[in-house]
Parts: structure tokens; C-alpha cells; sequence
């Protein structure tokens, strides 16, 4: 919309849509229950603050958030999220609406505490599990402990200091599911809002569908079933509610579709046939199980294979636990309340679809959620006066065990790690002291920059991505850039990509290009830069303050240009031996090579190395290393070695063909007049340079 109107009118007329779909559904919700019980807030609410507490000033630094969520979510609230001209700046346009409002908090409250949205949908959530278990347990004091029970998943709990998205939706599904165990038959009002709720619940993400789909199955089959069979009512319920469940995501898929021939582009490649992605249906196979019986199982098995659940590779079982547990109810299905029955069913059903479409459990927190709720339910039917018997007892009493000792370690693992991998107050007092200064102010990341370095980034006319997790921090340098991306290599299996790719470099021509990278990727985004035909013609050490000035991300900054020789596309290769000494040949400049320098710091060395031989040198090396090919520097005083250093080929170099490579090396500690001799070896042996670069460099003291 921000494309035909500007963000002053838009965003009215969005705020005013959002207004009146609220109006909608709080005029026509059902009647008001009792009110919250301050117990819950009591017992559920320290410790869900006291969880975000935990690394709340650190600022959330996850591979996801820096690869796509801060830029889907900067991008989106300015207009479009991608721009005409641009080719992928993200791996795939992910609906960006849960983005927009960790952004829309981001800016009211710094980076640092923006995430505070995700602690108050965990209380909104605590509020929707309080009213799920009110007909389980009328205690307000027991239910508040059982609802701590409910939300204290560690999978839940890894993301309450991220920008990530997948908890925004569980509340709305929470809700949908309540609305859904709270009838047992066809009612109008309630199945227009149970499809408004999973509709935004997909809206806000995709992979929600699959675990919402349980949910539209049971209200199809009451609809259906209900007697008499108003078929008037029937297809003007349809109709309105199809319109409430697509209304919130449909314009996005619309928009995918228009741009790359698959409305959810990349999945399910296989069946839309999009020309810009291979026919593929998954997305990371990593996840989940390998066949037909591991998919059927997964829900079961993932609490042996944790390593396959997620990238963080613990679990302590909630959905194991409730998978089994469900699948023996089958067997006493009539015994069961209504409830509780079709709790099983949506579990079951929504366990079996998640784990078919991927098994991820990040994509799963809803059954999460839902297996401790239908757990505690049990126990409840269980432990009641009417059906009590002492093998009920000894299963309620170690259903409760095993829950809270689920509990413990969940408590365990959150205290140990989550997506940023961040340290606690307790394991760093002072770093979080430190961090805790930056607390309202942390805003923007260009005001902390030196002007220099703004200067520089404010010449960038196109960023071009070739680092895998800096897609989300340009926007924070340079927003009026575009972006154009090297780096993704799914996307260019596809030939139209790869023509679309090299159309937007095509337009581009004559614009400044420039490219981020973190030290560590700097090989990796050579290589990508290489194989879209571009080159770096200069490059420069860029500390990047993250929201902070002692948060610093070692980066490199570089210019691009088009590189006007024709190479094939790049490739690795291993040394299978010493090469000749008389055909290989080697040139290394250092232009920027410094006459001064502190000791004790670190120098880093930006040496062009030219290949002058007729070969192609290889850029890997055997086992251990044997035979690899590296630019090396050491220190000379007196004519004896102090230090020395290295870095290796980022890809086959072709003859002719040139590269700039950073070679990093620690300063000398005793100050004094040294030379550092620069060359091209061998597996450390043989030497190559036609002449070795002899750098004469002063280190003070």
C-alpha cells in the first residue's frame, strides 16, 4: 500500500481497519466470564519476568533476527518489503506482519527492550490457559500453578528476549481452541470468530496452518452434523468466515504470487511450479523425521533425537509426554469428557501435520502448549471424586511428577541458553550492568557511528548481500539503499533467478555498490561475489556498535564492482599435492599497508593477491591441511621471526585472476622498527610470490 499512498495515509486506514475488525469480534464475543484471578498474576508473573529479566539488556543477536526479521520488519513499516529492482535482500518474503509489531515495539522502547512484547503475549497467554483450565480446576491458588505448568516450556521460554515470531500467534490459537472446546455444536458466531482468530494466527505465521487445521476440521464436522441442516446458513457461515480467515494474509499472498508464481513461495515448490526456486516441497530437511514411519512417529521420537528438533538441540518432552498419553485415550475414548476428547483429536491431528510439514519445534509451540493443557485436564478426570481409583491415583500423581519435572528442566535449559546464546545476570554480572546503560536509548545504530564511517555508508546507493546474517542490519545503516543479494544459493539454482539476478546487477550499472560482511563470512561472501561475476575493489575494517558503543560486531565494509573478466563458476578444490615451483607465480600488494602502528593490537593486512601462473590454484588442502595454499605474513627484527600469520583462499583462483584477502596479525609487544615479510605458501613450506612483499612498519609503544 505505501507504494500508492504515502505512510501518513496508510497507516490511518490500516489503524482504522484493525479498529473495526476489534469492534467486530469484542461486540459479538460471547458473554464476559469471571474476571482473572490475582493469583494467576501472583504466581505465573514473577517468574515469567524474572525470565525475561534474565538477559533482557543484552541485545538479541540470533541468526534469523540478523538474517531476515529485522529487515522484513524495518522494511515493511516504510512501505513495501521488497523494492522494483531488488533480487531476494532475504532468503524468501516471509509475511512480514509479525515483524512490523516486534518493529513497531523495537522503536517504542530500543532494541534492547522491544522484546518486552513477547513477555506480555506470555501473559496474555497465562490469561487464555486460565480460562481453558477454569473447568478443571475451580482452586484459583492450583490453577495459577497449573497454568505456570502450561507456559513454562523451555521452547516457549527460549524466546521471550527475541524478535522472533512465533509466539504472537499462540494467544489466537489459544483462543480459537477455546472457543472450540467451549461447544459441541454448530454456532454461527462462534465459528466466524474461531476463523478470524486462525486467520490472523496464519497471517502472523504460515506454518501455523498446519496445527490450525485440526481446529477447521472439528468445526466442519459439527457444521455438517448439526441437525436440522440449514444449507442457507451453512453457505452464508462459509462464506463469511472463508472471508475472516483469508482477509488478514490474503493481499500478501497475492503480492508473493504476483512476484514469483508461488503464494508461499519457496514451500511447496513441487506443486506451484514456481520458475524461480527448484521443484522442491521442504524447506531445510536438517528438521523432523526421514520417512513415512519417522514423520508418523516424530512426536514421539524427537525427545530421543533432540538434535533434529531444533538448533538448539534440547527438549524436555511436554509434547512426547502428551503424544503418548493421547494416543493411549484412544483405546478409552468414551470415557473421556467432550473436551477432552476433541482435545485429543486436535492434538493427534496437529502433531501428525506439523511433523509432516516439517517437525520443527519452533513451529510447533501451540502444541506445546496445548499438550500441557490436555495433560492437566487428564489429571483432573483423573483425580475426580466420581471416577477415583487407585490406578487413576498412581497415573494422575505421575502425570503431575513428570510435568513438574519437565518443569525443572526447562528451567535448567533456559537458564543455559536460548536462540542468541546469550549469557544471564548471573553468568556475567557485569557485562549486564553494563548493558543495562543503553536501557530507552537504544534506538538507532547510525547516531553511535564516527562521521566518517557515515559518510561512507551514506554513498551507498545499492547494497549488494553477500554475508549470511547481515540482511537485517542494512537497514539500520542505510535504509534509502536497495539490496541485492549474491549469497543465497537455493534461489540460484533456478535459471530465471540467476537471469533476474544478473537483470538487477544490469540496472544497476554506474551505482555505488557496496557489501557487509562479518570478519568471519569474509571468504564465504568472496565466493558468492565471484560466482555473480563481481569483485571487491576496496575493503575496509568497519566495527559496527550494535545499539551500543562496547557492543562492537567485527565486520568488514567493501566496495563492489563488476568484474569485467568472464570466470566460470567458482569452485573448491583440493590440493592433491605440492605444486611446481617453477609454474606458479604470485603477486601481493598492500596499498593500505600502515607505516605506524600500537603494539600489542591486532593489524589487519588488506594483501591483493594476483595469480600470474597458467594454472589454477586450488583453494582447499588435504587432510589437516596438508598442502594448503595461504598468504602468510610474519615479523622480522634483526632478521629473525617474531610472529606470523595467515589466511587462505576463498575459492579457486584462476589464472589472471586477483582477490583481496584480510590478514590478520597480533603487533609486536616490544615497540621498535620491524619488517613484515609478506608471501605466498605451500602447506607452510613452499614459497610462491615472484617476489615477497617486504613491508617496513614502525611499532610505537
Amino acid at each position: 500500500m505505501a507504494n500508492f499512498l504515502p505512510n501518513s495515509v496508510a497507516w490511518p486506514i490500516t489503524i482504522g481497519a484493525g479498529v473495526a475488525i476489534w469492534y467486530f469480534y469484542v461486540f459479538n464475543k460471547e458473554p464476559a466470564e469471571p474476571r482473572t484471578s490475582l493469583w494467576l498474576w501472583l504466581i505465573v508473573g514473577p517468574p515469567l519476568l524474572f525470565a525475561f529479566l534474565l538477559r533482557a539488556p543484552i541485545p538479541d543477536s540470533s541468526f534469523d533476527v540478523w538474517s531476515l526479521r529485522l529487515f522484513h520488519g524495518e522494511r515493511a513499516l516504510r512501505g513495501y518489503l521488497y523494492w522494483p529492482g531488488e533480487f531476494f535482500p532475504t532468503a524468501a518474503p516471509f509475511n512480514p506482519t509479525p515483524d512490523m509489531i516486534t518493529g513497531i515495539f523495537r522503536h517504542a522502547f530500543g532494541y534492547r527492550l522491544g522484546t518486552i512484547v513477547n513477555l506480555l503475549v506470555l501473559l496474555w497467554i497465562a490469561t487464555v490457559v486460565d480460562k481453558l483450565l477454569r473447568s478443571y480446576l475451580a482452586n484459583d491458588k492450583l490453577r495459577a500453578a497449573a497454568v505456570l505448568l502450561v507456559v513454562g516450556a523451555e521452547q516457549v521460554i527460549f524466546e521471550i528476549n527475541n524478535y522472533m515470531p512465533d509466539l504472537l500467534a499462540l494467544p489466537l490459537l489459544l483462543e480459537a481452541t477455546r472457543l472450540t472446546l467451549n461447544s459441541n455444536t454448530f454456532e454461527k458466531r462462534k465459528v466466524l470468530h474461531v476463523a478470524l482468530l486462525l486467520g490472523l494466527a496464519v497471517g502472523l505465521k504460515l506454518s501455523n496452518g498446519a496445527v490450525a487445521m485440526p481446529i477447521v476440521i472439528v468445526w466442519l464436522w459439527r457444521i455438517f452434523t448439526t441437525k436440522p441442516f440449514r444449507t442457507k446458513e451453512v453457505v452464508l457461515t462459509g462464506l463469511f468466515s472463508s472471508l475472516l480467515f483469508f482477509a488478514p494474509f490474503f493481499p500478501f499472498l497475492v503480492w508473493v504470487y504476483r512476484m514469483t508464481g508461488n503464494p508461499i513461495f519457496p514451500l511447496y515448490n513441487k506443486v506451484f511450479q514456481s520458475p524461480l526456486y527448484p521443484p522442491f516441497n521442504g524447506w531445510d530437511n536438517r528438521w523432523g523425521g526421514y520417512g513415512i514411519w519417522e514423520i508418523v512417529a516424530w512426536p514421539l521420537l524427537m525427545f530421543f533425537e533432540p538434535v533434529r528438533t531444533s538448533e538448539l538441540p534440547v527438549y524436555s518432552g511436554r509434547l512426547s509426554l502428551a503424544f503418548v498419553v493421547s494416543l493411549a485415550c484412544l483405546f478409552f475414548v468414551r470415557k473421556l469428557e467432550g473436551p477432552i476428547r476433541t482435545m485429543v483429536f486436535v492434538l493427534l491431528f496437529g502433531s501428525w501435520a506439523w511433523s509432516l510439514t516439517m517437525g520443527y519445534i519452533r513451529y510447533g509451540l501451540y502444541l506445546e502448549l496445548l499438550s500441557g493443557i490436555l495433560l492437566i485436564a487428564l489429571v483432573s478426570h483423573l483425580w475426580s471424586n466420581a471416577a477415583r481409583t487407585h490406578w487413576r491415583s498412581i497415573m494422575a500423581g505421575s502425570l503431575t511428577f513428570i510435568m513438574v519435572a519437565q518443569l525443572t528442566m526447562a528451567a535448567v535449559y533456559v537458564s543455559r541458553t536460548e536462540w542468541s546464546i546469550r549469557p544471564t545476570v548471573f553468568d556475567d554480572f557485569k557485562g549486564y550492568q553494563r548493558e543495562t546503560k543503553y536501557l530507552f536509548t537504544d534506538q538507532s545504530i547510525r547516531t553511535l557511528l564516527r562521521p566518517d564511517d557515515r559518510n561512507t555508508l551514506d554513498e551507498v546507493d545499492v547494497w549488494i548481500v553477500s554475508g549470511v546474517k547481515t540482511s537485517g542490519l542494512l537497514p539500520f545503516l542505510n535504509e534509502r539503499a536497495s539490496c541485492i543479494s549474491v549469497r543465497f544459493a537455493g534461489l540460484l539454482l533456478a535459471q530465471a533467478n540467476r537471469e533476474a539476478l544478473a537483470k538487477s546487477l544490469e540496472q544497476v550499472q554506474g551505482k555505488r555498490l557496496w557489501s557487509l560482511a562479518i570478519k568471519s563470512d569474509y571468504n564465504d561472501s568472496l565466493f558468492a561475489l565471484r560466482g555473480a561475476g563481481l569483485k571487491v575493489s576496496k575493503v575496509r575494517e568497519f566495527d559496527l556498535p550494535f545499539f551500543s558503543p562496547e557492543d562492537i560486531v567485527p565486520t568488514y565494509l567493501f566496495q563492489v564492482v563488476k568484474d569485467e573478466t568472464t570466470y566460470s563458476t567458482p569452485e573448491r578444490t583440493t590440493a592433491k599435492g605440492p605444486l611446481a615451483e617453477n609454474i606458479i607465480h604470485a603477486t601481493l600488494e598492500a596499498p593500505d599497508a600502515p607505516r605506524t602502528f600500537k603494539h600489542d593490537r591486532t593489524l589487519t593486512l588488506f594483501v591483493r593477491t594476483t595469480n600470474r601462473s597458467g594454472v589454477v590454484w586450488p583453494s582447499l588442502g588435504a587432510e589437516k591441511g596438508e598442502h594448503q595454499l595461504a598468504i602468510t605474513a610474519r615479523w622480522l627484527k634483526d632478521n629473525k621471526p617474531r610472529m606470523s600469520g595467515d589466511v587462505t583462499l576463498p575459492y579457486d583462483l584462476a589464472p589472471g585472476e586477483s582477490t583481496i584477502l584480510p590478514l590478520s596479525l597480533s603487533a609486536p609487544s616490544v615497540a621498535g622498527k620491524y619488517t613484515l615479510q609478506v608471501d605466498l605458501v605451500q602447506g607452510r613450506v613452499n614459497s610462491f610470490a615472484d617476489k615477497p612483499l617486504v613491508i617496513e612498519i614502525i611499532i610505537e609503544p
